[in-house]
């Protein structure tokens, strides 16, 4: 697997189901059992497999601009009806 980005779209049942990022048109599924480090919805990382384990690198950065970036639109449109 290469160090291609992800967002964690969601967590189900044991499984943490990630979308590519920037497209979000395919994603990849893996068990949380298998993964070095907890990871929230929303993050954005990179993933590498060494033997089975998948180590996930958080883009701590980024995970943090998106979401002020999210928050920002969500005032926006709060305001906007008032």
């Amino acid at each position: 697997m290469s160090l291609t980005k992800y967002t964690l779209d969601r967590i189900e049942d044991g499984y943490a189901i990630f979308l590519t990022y920037p497209e979000e048109e395919e994603q990849i599924i893996m068990l949380q059992s298998a993964m070095n480090k907890p990871v929230q919805v929303g993050d954005r990382v990179q993933i590498e497999e060494i033997d089975g384990i998948y180590h996930i690198d958080i883009l701590k950065e980024e995970t943090e601009q998106k979401r002020a970036d999210i928050q920002n639109l969500m005032n926006r449109l709060r305001n906007k009806h008032k």
